[in-house]
């Protein structure tokens, strides 16, 4: 009765990133795609079988202040290091979430037209009083939401100009974290 799935872990940066860091020549991570691909195979496959009913994927998510690896916004890709600044953090984040588009809706990959949309920003205001959330590492890089512009810049720099990005989070209905969800 649906014609749309989001992933629950296998598109999160956690498991994209890993637990632990696989560093390339370039200085940047290499993403393990086995998870969400398996996922997307799946869908692929009842499409192949269903034509007359295909299913789109929701992509979820690219920033997230949970499930994204310590070791990600530190020196060195090392958690025990000092957290990176926010000029490399942008380049970080802008390798990743390029990485992630090419390997989405690049013109080789098999999962192009597959995503419809992303959830760019998961979750960055808190629920106490709708300001931006300050107990994670986004946060403690930037001190601002400078990472939710940067986060949907990117996103919009290499997703196709047909996939919809959006802001998520739960608890819209709290008049104050509403509030600052518009505001945001």
């Amino acid at each position: 009765h649906y014609n749309s799935i989001t992933a629950e872990n296998e598109m999160k940066p956690e498991s994209l990133l890993g637990q632990k860091p696989n560093i390339g020549e370039d200085g940047y991570p290499i993403l393990n795609y086995e998870n969400a691909d398996t996922m997307l195979d799946y869908v692929l496959n009842y499409n192949a079988a269903n034509p007359e009913s295909p299913i789109l994927v929701r992509g979820h998510v690219l920033v997230w202040h949970s499930q994204t690896p310590e070791w990600f916004f530190h020196e060195n890709y090392d958690a025990t290091q000092p957290y990176v600044t926010a000029d490399v953090m942008n380049a970080r984040m802008e390798n990743y979430i390029a990485q992630v588009m090419a390997h989405y809706h690049g013109e080789e990959s098999p999962y192009c037209g597959l995503i419809y949309a992303w959830d760019v920003v998961n979750e960055a205001i808190n629920d106490s009083d709708g300001g931006l959330r300050t107990d994670s590492s986004w946060y403690n890089v930037y001190g601002d939401e400078e990472f939710i512009l940067k986060a949907f810049t990117y996103a919009n720099q290499y997703a196709p100009a047909e996939v919809k990005l959006f802001y998520n989070d739960y608890n819209e209905t709290n008049a104050q974290k509403c509030e600052g969800i518009c505001k945001l």
